[in-house]
């Protein structure tokens, strides 16, 4: 795969997701932010919010440049060296990136999100009407599947506290709740090409740890 065809879908990304928040408002409009606008959790540009629209927070921004920032140092690795190893640290810091969004998104929405992993692939789910279905307005939240050959380990603390285990085999596995709290966890990234692997642990109050 060439470095452009293997950059371009990940910065349109980038991109798609800018414009679909509301870059050309932001650009359009005065910053004029009431504070009973702005929730307490970091809420940076809320043009309209509580009419539907959607903003920025200060967590999505950052997320949108670590993809970038990851992308373009996967770029000026791939001349030589573990390229497979640099294709998974890329997936692995981009997937930390979103759970952590997903869980401010949890927290802002007072909303139950939750991650279903599968060994080639992962999504961000929401309880609506007790039923779990795939996010649909937060784009850079959509499934993804992971580059051919890499694989994906899951595993769960033994005893979770309540809420916060799966009761059904098709369920997504890790909870991230209103609360700020979500299922510990350790994921594994891993590809027969290489000996390196690639971790990310989360703790019981949701901070993320990258190995």
């Amino acid at each position: 795969m060439s470095i452009s065809s293997g950059v371009i879908p990940y910065v349109s990304v980038a991109i798609s997701f800018a414009l679909s928040r509301g870059l050309a408002g932001f650009l359009a409009k005065p910053l004029r932010c009431t504070r009973s606008e702005q929730p307490a959790c970091g809420r940076l540009f809320a043009f309209g919010r509580l009419s539907g629209q959607h903003g920025f927070t200060l967590l999505e921004l950052m997320v949108v440049l670590v993809i970038i920032g990851v992308i373009l140092t996967f770029v000026g690795l791939s001349g030589g060296g573990d390229s497979r190893a640099e294709q998974m640290q890329l997936e692995m810091r981009r997937l930390a990136a979103l759970i952590e969004l997903a869980s401010e998104e949890a927290v802002l929405r007072s909303e139950q999100l939750a991650i279903r992993f599968g060994e080639t692939d992962y999504e961000f789910m929401l309880l609506e009407a007790d039923q779990w279905s795939p996010i649909s307005d937060i784009p850079l939240l959509r499934p993804r599947e992971l580059p051919k050959g890499i694989e994906l380990r899951l595993e769960l603390q033994e005893n979770p506290p309540p809420g916060l285990k799966a009761e059904e085999a098709e369920s997504p596995q890790v909870f991230l709740l209103s609360s700020g709290e979500m299922t510990p966890f350790i994921l594994t990234l891993s590809a027969p090409e290489t000996e390196r692997r690639f971790q990310v642990k989360a703790s019981l109050l949701g901070q993320l740890e990258l190995e």
